[in-house]
């Protein structure tokens, strides 16, 4: 039934019932590379 929808469909607002149906999965901060310039810019404090 979910694969007939259209995309404009799926991202509209939920109506009621189907609020607590919508899981938002938490982000897992591990998945981010993070470039070791950005890490030296921040641990010398340049951007403030």
């Amino acid at each position: 039934m979910a694969g007939n929808r259209t995309m404009a469909q799926m991202l509209q607002a939920p109506i009621e019932g189907y609020a607590d149906a919508i899981v938002v999965p938490p982000i897992n901060a591990n998945n981010f590379e993070l470039k070791q310039t950005l890490i030296n810019l921040v641990q010398s404090n340049q951007f403030t």
